[in-house]
């Protein structure tokens, strides 16, 4: 089904501008750009790698400016692009009925507390004692082991493990000591945990992951970590046991934090750096040993600055 681009506009909040009564049939990536499609353009570096020009692209107001002086003939013009993004892949593809029930292939156990409402994919176990709160969704070959309770609209994917016992040894005379994990894991609502993610049960008390948390793939949440409220974790990250995690923090992906470290509230933790010390609320770090953002980039300048200069004595006249 066609919309106008106007229309289009009105409903996710935007301006439409240039020729906003023409029709587009579709969304779709700039690369397959078409002249019934509206493209999102985030870069601008992208402008330049339409093979055919969009109807419209959803841009920021100076992307927007760009794509008009470069023949594309309107734009959703919106200070926050990919919140529009969301709103108009909604339209564009609406989301289908979410599932509920049990799957044939699933395994239930009986001793397990499952809402009505939830879906339990195939493949996937839910050992006695869990809790599965309403609205839940469990991915193929996903575990939801006994320790663990998840509140309402949680949605947990393919492979992830949540509740199972984590890496707990201890040094002894005769080598490493098993140190039991016998606690709980506590997801908050509408938390999403993503593909392969392992999210272990406390030695004793909580693992907990607070309201709105959403975990990407392939992350390691260690025994007795506390996650806070809207926290965006990326892929690969890992956070080792009984770290603290403030409210709306950030953590990049492949970031690693040790131990019984805090990330307070809002802070943000660049990709692939390595937490060795508490960071403060709103702080931003970077690198390994992480340290304050602009430091670690001017030492990175400085680096490569000096290893030039090194590069230009070598040659010689």
């Amino acid at each position: 089904m066609p919309f106008l681009i106007e229309e289009l506009a009105r409903c996710v909040g935007a301006e439409a501008v240039g020729r906003t009564g023409i029709e587009v049939a579709r969304l779709a990536a700039i690369d397959e750009a078409g002249p019934d499609a509206i493209c999102p353009l985030l870069r601008k570096r992208y402008l330049f790698q339409m093979s055919v020009v969009p109807a419209a692209v959803l841009a920021p107001p100076a992307l927007a400016e760009h794509a008009l002086e470069h023949g594309v003939p309107a734009a959703i013009v919106h200070d926050h692009p990919v919140l529009a993004l969301a709103a108009l892949i909604d339209i564009f593809h609406p989301p289908g009925e979410e599932p509920r029930g049990v799957h044939p292939r699933a395994f239930v156990d009986p001793g397990a507390r499952v809402h009505e409402s939830a879906w339990i994919g195939p493949g996937a176990v839910v050992e006695a004692g869990a809790v599965i709160g309403e609205g839940c969704s469990i991915g193929p070959n996903a575990i939801i082991c006994g320790a663990a309770e998840l509140g309402r609209h949680v949605r947990v994917g393919p492979g992830a493990v949540i509740g199972h016992e984590g890496f707990g040894f201890a040094p002894g005379p005769d080598g490493p000591v098993k140190v039991r994990q016998v606690g709980r894991v506590v997801i908050g609502d509408y938390v999403e945990i993503g593909a392969n993610t392992c999210v272990d049960r406390a030695t004793l008390g909580a693992t907990v992951v607070g309201v709105a948390s959403k975990i990407d793939n392939l992350v390691q949440v260690g025994h007795n970590a506390r996650i806070g409220k809207r926290v965006l974790v990326a892929g690969q990250a890992g956070l080792a046991g009984s770290t603290v995690v403030g409210d709306d923090v950030m953590l990049g992906g492949q970031a690693g934090v040790g131990d019984h470290l805090t990330i307070g509230e809002r802070a943000r933790v660049a990709a692939r750096s390595g937490v060795v010390g508490d960071v403060p609320a709103g702080g931003e770090v970077a690198g390994y040993p992480a340290l304050p953002r602009l430091t670690w980039l001017r030492i990175m300048a400085r680096l490569a600055r000096d290893a030039g200069e090194g590069a230009d004595e070598k040659e010689g006249p």
